[in-house]
């Protein structure tokens, strides 16, 4: 009887070790990624960052069965359809779009030293993908977004139970090389952001994008990181609009410099990620991500 009793007794904790803590989204999350390219510009020793591309998924609650299996679409945000994913015992499931064929993306249950295999890698910038096995690292809890989550190290990656993978929602092949890198810049659920900071309002879905480009346009930010005033060099004098957002992707600040080649100011805010546009007289605009320490 008692052996009877202390299998019953454990048995829903073993059950519950499998279910996922937090649930991955169904609706209402965005996911922004972002890639950036580095390049050193002397006697500046930090290399300058400048964005070089945007991608948004978004859920909306919309359903669909494959094989038999219950899914959420995922979507680039207010255009096509990019696959769907499910969860089942904290394990995430991933079936690209145009096909039926279904891959791991994320184990949030998964112990140390324990290799996954077969893990859904894509590139952000189109639909190929590539698979690829992870070791586990290390696993732990953390707080973010107001709630304790588990926290996968697969490799060099650090996944994040009810959120994804801090380099984006779909895992980048080497995404952080030379000259290289990618971020979840940000993700949000029901108007709430999420990571990287907990935040009143929902990822915005345009900030950072490359609005425009030119052969000839060359600016230079620097220092980045920064700890007080920042310099946007474009080389050769021009009229400037330059405009500071925050990493939910209200403005800060604003301001036009008229006929000059350096426009220095500083980032009115605590600490953090920020975005900074400049729009020159030619109608061309970049932005670039600068942490203030």
């Amino acid at each position: 009887m008692k052996t009877l009793l202390y299998s019953l007794t454990f048995l829903p904790l073993s059950i519950l070790k499998l279910q996922a803590q937090v649930a991955f989204p169904t609706d209402g999350a965005i996911w922004v990624n972002t890639e950036y390219t580095y390049t050193f510009n002397p006697p500046n020793p930090v290399p300058d960052s400048e964005l070089t591309d945007v991608e948004n998924y978004c859920v909306n609650g919309q359903d669909t069965t494959i094989l038999g299996n219950d899914y959420t679409k995922v979507f680039y945000c207010g255009d096509t359809y990019k696959g769907a994913l499910r969860e089942e015992n904290s394990i995430v499931y991933f079936v690209p779009a145009n096909s039926t064929d279904e891959y791991l993306l994320y184990d949030f249950g998964a112990q140390v030293g324990q290799t996954l295999q077969d893990v859904y890698v894509g590139n952000h910038y189109d639909e190929t993908f590539m698979l690829q096995d992870f070791t586990v690292q290390q696993t732990g809890t953390e707080i973010i977004g107001g709630v304790s989550r588990r926290v996968v190290w697969a490799d060099s990656y650090r996944w994040i139970e009810g959120i994804g993978c801090e380099t984006g929602l779909f895992m980048e092949p080497w995404a952080n090389v030379s000259m290289y890198a990618v971020f979840l810049e940000c993700m949000s659920v029901n108007g709430i952001t999420l990571f990287p900071v907990e935040g009143n309002n929902a990822c915005p879905l345009t900030v950072g994008v490359n609005e425009a480009t030119s052969q000839t346009m060359s600016i230079e930010i620097y220092p980045n990181p920064t700890k007080e005033s920042v310099t946007v060099n474009t080389g050769t004098p021009t009229s400037m609009v330059i405009t500071i957002l925050d990493i939910q992707g209200r403005e800060i600040q604003n301001a036009h410099y008229p006929q000059t080649d350096k426009a220095q100011f500083e980032i009115e805010g605590q600490p953090g990620v920020y975005f900074i546009r400049v729009k020159t007289e030619d109608e061309c605009a970049r932005s670039f991500r600068i942490v203030k320490n």
